[in-house]
């Protein structure tokens, strides 16, 4: 156990000393900074209305108040100050009484030439006045807002934030393996490796102690994600179940990086190409549609972006985690066999 202690936190110097290990470390929450800033709000959702409120170009307050129920309301005191919204940035309609015509303006600033779709305050207030005229069942075709029954099973959850997060998971592995391969390469070169030979230290304490830092790091990193992302709200027992079973692939990862490359140059280049695999893996399991889904179903990594997305979406029971966990670790265990005679004697 000292030993095992040990060769952690020598890792752990070793990898906070490098700059490589240093910068793998701060890179993941720049990415997720990156993620939360594509993250739409719940303001940010809503269509936003600039109405004149005061004067005589003055939307009525009881229409403001109907509006209200559709779209955000900004208010300006006159024509002039809404067209200043208008010719910033975003997406804003314009709205304001004229009293000539005896009827409400909608403005759209920046719609194409020959647009003929009605703004959305033009909508909402013919179906206020043809309610007002026919009542509530006069058969007239409604706009309302909300989400229709036939829908209402889909996840409140941003795409970006559990599309994104599951796809962070992922990149989070490659990064441990990372950790792990460099660490091994490192040490070859130091000539470290053949030192651990006549020391106490077991190779078995060796792989063992070389792992425990990057399963801190997707562990630590896993619950930075949801509050940075805003899962919170997620299982978190299941998000920590596919940090452990993901960690297979991890291993798998970091052991076949150390074997192939003799030194850090190789070890980058190598750790790329497999990350290509990997990552292709993943696009395919988000493009490809559900009839060619299979193409990708080698791969354990798709199996743990499945997983995860499912997990952020709320939308995975804890038979389909057992099954598909069951799967990932088979799948990363055949790999092994099938690559262990390359992984033995490139760590021999």
């Amino acid at each position: 156990m000292k030993q095992l202690v040990q060769v952690f936190l020598t890792d752990v110097r070793m990898n906070l000393k490098h700059w490589m290990g240093a910068y793998m470390v701060i890179i993941p929450l720049a990415i997720l900074l990156i993620l939360r800033f594509f993250i739409p709000n719940v303001e940010s959702t809503k269509a936003t209305i600039a109405v004149v409120s005061e004067g005589k170009n003055a939307v009525k307050t009881e229409m403001i108040v109907y509006l209200d129920g559709f779209a955000e309301i900004k208010e300006y005191s006159s024509i002039e100050e809404m067209e200043k919204k208008l010719k910033g940035t975003g997406s804003v309609e314009g709205l304001y009484w004229n009293p000539d015509k005896e009827k409400y303006i909608s403005v759209v600033e920046k719609a194409p030439e020959g647009n003929a779709a009605f703004s959305l305050a033009s909508q909402v207030i013919r179906q206020k006045y043809q309610k007002e005229k026919y009542g509530e069942d006069s058969g007239i075709m409604e706009f309302s807002s909300g989400v229709p029954e036939e829908l209402s099973d889909r996840s409140e959850t941003s795409p970006v934030a559990s599309t994104g997060g599951s796809i962070f998971f992922v990149f989070m592995i490659i990064i441990s393996g990372f950790i792990i391969g460099l660490g091994i390469v490192d040490d070859k070169e130091n000539g470290t490796d053949r030192a651990i030979l006549v020391s106490p230290v077991t190779k078995a304490e060796y792989f063992v102690g070389k792992s425990i830092y990057p399963l801190i790091i997707i562990a630590f990193y896993a619950i930075v994600a949801l509050l940075i992302l805003g899962l919170m709200e997620v299982n978190i027992l299941q998000v920590y179940i596919m940090v452990v079973v993901s960690f297979s692939t991890t291993l798998l990862f970091g052991l076949l990086l150390g074997a192939l490359a003799k030194n850090e140059n190789e070890a980058i280049g190598v750790g790329k190409l497999l990350g290509w695999v990997v990552m292709l893996a993943i696009l395919g399991g988000t493009m490809l549609p559900d009839a060619w889904q299979w193409a990708v179903w080698w791969a354990p990594f798709f199996w743990i972006f499945d997983m995860m997305e499912g997990v952020f979406t709320n939308n995975i029971e804890w038979i389909e985690i057992v099954w598909k966990s069951a799967l990932t670790i088979g799948l990363t265990v055949v790999f092994f066999f099938l690559l262990r005679k390359k992984i033995i004697k490139g760590l021999s």
